[in-house]
């Protein structure tokens, strides 16, 4: 029966595997998205921007208010990040009526907000791990890749890239990050995107794009006449120029569309007419500037197109895509994503030794596409809001953070992002160092010293390493150190990590493995062992150490209320058995037992880990306690606290206090006497213990906590 049920598991194709793989892993990142709420402070910061824009009718302003109150307009404008994160975020909740509802409570009911808030950093997560896995693929695989989709098992190639997608799915911080309503997968994944179509332009074996005429042929096309140039003219009709059109449309076509409809709507007119008139406010004459700079990069469009035209190599639609890549990075981010690169694009040309790339990368074009794809959000708003939101978001927020710091506990020293390497990556953080050995083996080595290797994978590998040494290094390099600020560094982790995986499965290579490989090998294994120990140690004394991976708020209050992750040893302990195999060269029950210990640890955290944790960072069950018991005309106030939770899934309907001022809210007690039964305050723990010794004596005595966990209290206070 086992023997039989192996043969039939050995006849099915390839793409039944992918897509087994598939499945399985959008199923463990989808089952448990609804039952985490969203946590403070950047999901509900960012949804609040997101669900802004359909209150506002307006993608082109970000705005942030925090509600009403003495602090409710602390701030309006939100000027920290670029639009690209919120535009998506926005489609996902008007396509799933989020956001814009007559129901008070509607951001605290389950599914659909969650789903409508995540689902757009989910699939760009997923998206680009797959084509990281696709970009490996093609890069290990024969020129002719005709049929190999049908065959019954897969390739080392295949493998490859199949391992490389599920080692970064599978990595917790990547997990996390693309779970949540978070701005960096917007810019890490372009960045993904185009240095894969720089790998495909530069490493892999060119060809000329097949191409069609133009128009059907009427008749002759003979003579010199423009009449028979054209009738002789060709356009490229190719599968890499097709993904070259529908990533323009993508990051070019759509956003311009979309900002030219806004200025020219009517909804836009009526509203800004009404703005008064002063040095700084838009007025209906920035309208029409904004339009005619629309048409400006209307026709950057149109030229970048029509140069389009020319493409005569398969190369040419990749560095095309590379440049579209990096105007959606700086979108998604900021200029964290094009610095990047930039930064990396030139470190490969400089230590490859290929400076003469520059002279065939289409700097001219590149450049169009690159503006096409990223100036016209941020001129149109220089020109709407002026200087002061170029000052912000460029210098203050992009490079203030890198070269001053921004704040007190973003800080750390070279092994910041080393140690945090290894709970980001677990449990593949324990089997780096040795993937990083066994690449730099083959990549390094004499050809005659490891058959099966092309040059092509040769520079695959060498790509890798550069890309994993120098994003380290840039971010270390930085002042402001988050520890989501690591994530750049994943996919080459991840892309060495899934080579090695495939290695294993090389006959060729275990057939003459020499002795010094061999004790090499034992201590990698015994090294990985200690590593995932000491992960699994310092993890164990801070839980919380999970949670802070896409926080900022590493101190006080912020370290507890961490669920206990006992559960997380049981699920890394078959990876130390696994490098147990490894050691002893069971490769295939190696591997197999690695990529099951992988999900089961991303199961747990994303399934278990943050639903519990979300309890204590989220302020989802204490607003939910807030609409169960309030009275109809009952107000939610937040006292001496302001994060956002309170603003986004209250839909801005709360009264803010930022301080600790006792006659204002006095004063907003008084003012709610016969009109409301109670008024629910929310605010921190430590808050809360403060707060009925400064209510009016004659309202302490009803005084009492409807809800709490380890950061926030909903006090209820009953009025006369």
């Amino acid at each position: 029966m086992r023997a039989r049920l192996k043969s039939q598991l050995a006849k099915l194709p390839t793409w039944v595997w992918i897509v087994a793989a598939a499945v399985v892993v959008t199923v463990v990142y989808s089952l448990s998205i609804a039952a985490c709420g969203p946590w403070d402070p950047w999901e509900t910061h960012y949804g609040e921007v997101a669900r802004q824009i359909l209150v506002r009718h307006d993608p082109l302003d970000l705005w942030w208010e925090p509600g009403t109150g003495p602090d409710g307009r602390a701030e309006t404008t939100f000027w920290s990040k670029p639009a690209l994160p919120f535009w998506l975020m926005a489609l996902s909740m008007k396509l799933f009526g989020v956001g814009v509802g007559a129901a008070a409570d509607e951001m605290v009911q389950p599914l659909w907000p969650e789903l409508a808030l995540r689902l757009p950093s989910m699939l760009t997560g997923l998206l680009t791990a797959a084509f990281a896995g696709l970009v490996v693929w093609r890069l290990r695989s024969p020129s002719d890749t005709s049929g190999l989709l049908l065959r019954p098992t897969p390739t080392h190639a295949q493998f490859a890239g199949i391992a490389t997608s599920l080692v970064l799915a599978t990595m917790p911080q990547w997990a996390i990050v693309s779970r949540q309503a978070l701005t960096d997968m917007f810019f890490v994944g372009p960045v993904v995107v185009a240095f894969g179509a720089w790998a495909m332009a530069t490493l892999a074996p060119d060809r000329e794009l097949r191409r069609r005429p133009w128009r059907r042929k009427t008749g002759g096309t003979g003579g010199t006449g423009l009449r028979a140039r054209l009738g002789r003219a060709t356009i490229p009709w190719d599968r890499a120029y097709l993904g070259f059109i529908c990533t323009f449309i993508v990051a070019v076509a759509i956003p311009i569309a979309v900002m030219h409809h806004h200025v020219l709507a009517d909804v836009t007119r009526i509203r800004v007419s009404q703005f008064p008139e002063r040095p700084g406010v838009p007025s209906l004459f920035t309208l029409w500037q904004v339009h005619m700079t629309m048409w400006f990069y209307w026709g950057v469009s149109a030229l970048c197109l029509l140069l389009s035209l020319r493409f005569r190599k398969r190369s040419q639609a990749w560095l095309g895509i590379m440049y579209l890549a990096a105007g959606l990075a700086a979108m998604g981010k900021g200029m964290i994503g094009p610095g990047l690169i930039g930064f990396l694009v030139l470190g490969h040309m400089f230590v490859s030794g290929r400076l003469a790339l520059l002279r065939t990368s289409m700097l001219g074009l590149g450049t169009l596409l690159f503006v096409a794809a990223s100036f016209p959000w941020h001129h149109a708003m220089i020109i709407y809001r002026g200087w002061n939101f170029f000052a912000e978001l460029i210098v203050v927020n992009n490079l203030a953070r890198f070269a001053s710091g921004e704040q007190e506990q973003a800080v750390g020293g070279f092994t910041f992002y080393v140690r945090t390497l290894g709970l980001a990556g677990l449990p593949w953080a324990a089997v780096l160092p040795a993937a990083l050995w066994g690449n730099v083996r083959r990549a390094f080595a004499k050809p005659e010293a490891f058959p099966s290797e092309t040059p092509t994978s040769r520079g695959l590998r060498r790509l890798a390493l550069l890309w994993f040494v120098l994003s380290i290094g840039l971010l270390t390099y930085s002042i402001t150190k988050y520890y989501h600020y690591l994530l750049p560094c994943l996919p080459p982790a991840a892309i060495l990590t899934g080579l090695w995986l495939a290695d294993q499965f090389d006959p060729k290579t275990r057939a003459t493995e020499t002795i010094v490989a061999r004790q090499t090998r034992l201590i990698c294994a015994g090294f990985g062992v200690l590593v995932l120990a000491f992960i699994l140690r310092d993890t164990s004394i801070q839980p919380a150490w999970i949670a802070h991976l896409t926080t900022y708020l590493y101190t006080g209050m912020w370290n507890k209320g961490a669920p206990d992750i006992t559960p997380l040893l049981y699920c890394c302990a078959p990876f130390a058995l696994a490098i147990g195999l490894w050691s002893f060269r069971r490769y295939r029950e190696a591997v197999v037992t690695m990529l099951l210990s992988a999900l089961l640890t991303t199961g747990y955290v994303l399934g278990d880990y943050l639903p519990k944790a979300s309890e204590e960072w989220s302020q989802r069950s204490a607003l939910r306690t807030y609409y169960q018991l309030r009275a109809p005309n009952d107000p939610l106030m937040s006292w001496w606290f302001y994060y956002r939770g309170e603003t986004m899934l209250s839909k801005a309907k709360v009264w803010v206090l930022k301080e600790h001022n006792r006659e204002a809210l006095h004063e907003f007690l008084k003012q709610q006497q016969g009109k409301a039964k109670n008024v629910w305050v929310l605010t921190t723990a430590s808050h809360a213990r403060r707060l009925k010794a400064s209510l009016p004596r004659a309202l302490r005595e009803g005084t009492r906590e409807v809800y709490e966990n380890s950061h926030y209290k909903l006090v209820q206070v009953p009025l006369p």
